[in-house]
């Protein structure tokens, strides 16, 4: 198996992107740190999965326990060879409408603790020669009404990756990111069915991604297979972001002439 031996920390390890990897992961041999809020699913998750899956309880939207929990991790693991900032939460409000709390609530764990972790992080990855891949969103390539503050932390979330490839990359350290578009997670399951419609009418492929299409990017990244790939930012989204946003005219014509 491609992952066999090798030692991960995975955040929001409980569900949606963060559950279909962790049972990638496990499947293909690794042993997983499972990071996340939710104790119960965390509890359920290693039931499932076995030995293999060391789950640890984490409030990311608490600075104070990004690090010790990294460090709880690698030494349960006994080392540490991938990391993956899966975490993330949005909000819905304009700017002038954004508390500065829920500002920094989004901040806090789409991008201080992705900061927090891949710093306590790197002295093992260095020392095992490991990679960080990062959970990012399209939502940080262009902007979305409404989220200023998710695509802020998603926008910086990409320079930060950058950054990390290119200061650590004399150090066998490899930093990627994956931004999915529309995916059927928790996350989006709140969303009505008009909302729903609205997101499927834009996506070339007319349908959700499923968690493990974009966990699945995300471990091929994290393997030795991408051994040359770093700085690099892989979008997941259905050829969404490939659409400048213009209507369908040609198809707009064609149902006329059926029309006529």
């Amino acid at each position: 198996m491609e992952m066999n031996g090798k030692l991960a920390i995975i955040t929001g390890a409980a569900s949606g992107i963060g559950a279909a990897l962790t049972r990638i992961f496990v499947a293909r041999g690794a042993r997983v740190a499972a990071a996340d809020l939710d104790a119960g699913k965390l509890a359920a998750l290693a039931a499932e999965l076995g030995s293999d899956v060391l789950p640890i309880q984490v409030d990311l939207a608490e600075s104070s326990q990004v690090e010790p929990m990294v460090a709880a991790a690698i030494a349960k693991l006994g080392g540490l060879d991938i990391l993956i900032n899966n975490a993330g939460v949005g909000s819905l409000a304009r700017v002038t409408e954004l508390s500065f709390e829920e500002w920094r609530r989004v901040m806090a764990i789409d991008l201080d603790a992705v900061f927090l972790g891949s710093r306590a992080a790197l002295p093992a990855l260095i020392e095992r020669k490991g990679n960080i891949v990062c959970t990012a969103s399209i939502s940080g390539i262009a902007s979305d009404y409404g989220f200023p503050a998710y695509n802020s932390a998603k926008a910086g979330l990409l320079g930060l990756v950058r950054n990390l490839a290119i200061d650590y990359a004399r150090n066998g350290v490899r930093v990627n990111a994956v931004s999915p578009g529309y995916t059927a997670t928790p996350l989006t399951s709140p969303s009505s069915e008009a909302v729903k419609d609205a997101f499927l009418a834009a996506i070339p492929m007319h349908r959700a991604a499923a968690p493990v299409e974009i966990a699945e990017v995300i471990a091929f990244l994290a393997s030795d297979r991408a051994s040359y790939v770093t700085g690099q930012n892989y979008i997941v989204d259905g050829g969404m972001t490939a659409h400048t946003g213009q209507p369908d005219v040609l198809a707009m014509r064609r149902a006329a002439r059926r029309n006529s």
